[in-house]
């Protein structure tokens, strides 16, 4: 309301009404109609200039208000961004603190007849402390099989104590079919090995003999981890 009394049109309006109210009641004798028109229009300029208008400190206060809770909202909006970008360090500390926790527990074994393979020493290093290696087996059920939750298997020269016609291969098949729990990786030096081996649809993972030492490790983590959910 106060806005439309204070318009600068409003104010012209009741000036022409008041000037036309008085001539039109000069000439009419002063009939009733412009009488009416005359004060009205009298009223809306005294209202003009004495009523007071929206005060400057009211909209200052609006307007600060506005401004802290929009200060606030992205207060709010920056923290839960940053927050977010912490999650990724803090997941990842709590996966390496599970890892740490389960080298002593995780038995690892690598059947493979080549003596000079260093995977098993650089593992044993990184404190994974039961991890074994031997040469061949002569049964799928002595201990250090048994004892293994993580078994990688050379495809080339093992296997020939049980005469299997494709040592390494058939090997880590029965491994998997006897203990389909356990996490069975086969690596081999020889890139053209017989695709059609029905090992290859069973086990959990395969690496080139030359894989680098860290491609092992992440396997022997990221298992270790699975195997224990």
């Amino acid at each position: 309301m106060k806005k439309i009394i204070h318009n600068i049109v409003t104010l012209l309006i009741g000036i022409v009404g008041l000037f036309g109210g008085l001539i039109w009641g000069y000439y009419s004798k002063w009939e009733f109609e412009p009488i009416i028109l005359s004060a009205i229009s009298f009223l809306e300029i005294i209202a003009y200039f004495t009523l007071p208008k929206e005060k400057k400190k009211e909209k200052e206060i609006s307007n600060k208000s506005k401004n802290t809770n929009k200060q606030k909202v992205e207060v709010t909006v920056n923290n839960f961004t940053s927050n977010n970008n912490d999650v990724p360090s803090i997941e990842k500390k709590n996966r390496n603190a599970l890892i740490d926790s389960k080298k002593t527990k995780i038995g690892i074994l690598f059947i493979d007849d080549d003596k000079k393979f260093n995977i098993v020493k650089i593992l044993k290093d990184s404190n994974w402390k039961n991890t074994k290696t031997v040469t061949d087996i002569k049964s799928l059920d002595v201990s250090y099989v048994q004892n293994s939750e993580i078994i990688f298997v050379d495809i080339n020269g093992v296997g020939k104590i049980l005469n299997l016609e494709y040592e390494g291969l058939d090997l880590a098949l029965m491994l998997k079919q006897k203990y389909p729990e356990k996490k069975i990786i086969i690596y081999s030096a020889n890139k053209n090995s017989n695709s059609f081996h029905k090992a290859w649809d069973i086990i959990d993972g395969r690496l080139e003999k030359s894989a680098l030492p860290y491609q092992f490790q992440n396997l022997v983590e990221n298992y270790s981890l699975e195997y224990y959910k």
